[in-house]
């Protein structure tokens, strides 16, 4: 309860900058006969990276979750259990929820003698003041804050109407197990990157295409959550080139590709480093990640097979339904 307590203060920080990321997964099952053939197989999101001394199992993440996620296939859960470590890229459990906070709008919040008014049209303001409206949250300042931080917050607003929550989400349900069973938890990336992790990448984008994801998050809030459901099913499915295409959907403005450059490529290679030290150890890592850091030809993955790590996609027998 306290590590619900203490996320759920972060919970809209991970949402607009953290949902581009998920993964895939596989668990051994070995074919013993000619009726065991690919159809009664299933992929899962998952790998194994063998090589070193150790061994490495790359979990994708949907850092947002809804209840009929659970529970997840017993291989993945076995996998968990019989590790030594669990690694994630941050571990907030340790962090004050409120200091999260505070730092997460003063990173939010333009300097003296600036406004939203100055960065976005007046159609777009209207637009966010008619939303606010709608809430029921009339009284909310919102010349104060960037558009990045507006389109993080409509995007909580609207996801708990169709059960979806960060609180679901597979990174936080490990985060609790590990927590729950005394098991060591490796942060890749400290807390701090994570908060200043918006406003950075955010930034760096012009006016007009911050205003555009302001203006695409008002206009498709009624129907936000519905559009994570492919994401739902790529990720249960092990479909990784699905999950590839939808990662990848509206990316094709290279204003934007810079954009996806910083979030997960640049921080592939540092985490794909420190993996590598991992695996000269004799132990056992389970490690959960977004989904984005482990589809592509710039993921995490790749950039350990380009070092002559072994990477297994598991898989496991299909279940009745």
């Amino acid at each position: 309860m306290q590590y619900r307590a203490r996320s759920s203060a972060f919970a809209a920080v991970v949402l607009a900058s953290l949902l581009l990321q998920l993964c895939f997964l596989q668990s051994a099952a070995a074919a013993s006969d000619a009726a065991d053939s690919a159809a009664a197989r299933h992929k899962l999101f998952l790998w194994r990276v063998t090589g070193g001394n150790g061994a490495i199992y790359l979990l994708g993440s949907i850092h947002v979750g809804r209840a009929d996620l659970y529970p997840l296939p017993k291989e993945i859960e076995h996998l968990f259990d019989t590790s030594d470590y669990l690694v994630e890229e941050t571990d907030f459990s340790k962090a004050d929820p409120g200091q999260l906070r505070r730092a997460w709008i003063r990173s939010a919040l333009y300097p003296s003698g600036d406004r939203l008014e100055n960065h976005v049209s007046d159609k777009t303001i209207a637009a966010l003041a008619d939303y606010v409206r709608s809430i029921g949250r009339p009284d909310i300042p919102i010349s104060l804050a960037k558009p990045w931080f507006w389109a993080t917050l409509i995007h909580g607003w609207e996801l708990p109407a169709y059960g979806v929550s960060g609180q679901r989400g597979i990174d936080r349900h490990f985060m609790g197990e590990a927590i729950a069973l005394h098991k060591p938890i490796i942060p890749l990336e400290p807390v701090g990157l994570h908060i200043d992790l918006p406003s950075r990448m955010y930034s760096s984008l012009s006016d007009a295409a911050q205003e555009k994801i302001l203006l695409d998050a008002i206009n498709e809030s009624r129907d936000y959550a519905r559009r994570i459901d492919p994401l739902f099913e790529a990720w249960k499915n092990g479909d990784v080139e699905k999950m590839k295409k939808l990662i990848n959907s509206g990316l094709q403005d290279a204003e934007l590709q810079s954009f996806q450059d910083q979030l997960i490529y640049k921080r592939n290679a540092d985490m794909a480093q420190q993996l590598e030290t991992y695996m000269a150890t004799e132990k056992k890592y389970f490690v959960v990640v977004g989904a984005g850091h482990l589809v592509g030809d710039r993921s995490i993955l790749t950039l350990l097979q380009a070092k002559r790590y072994q990477i297994d996609q598991l898989v496991v027998r299909e279940r009745a339904n």
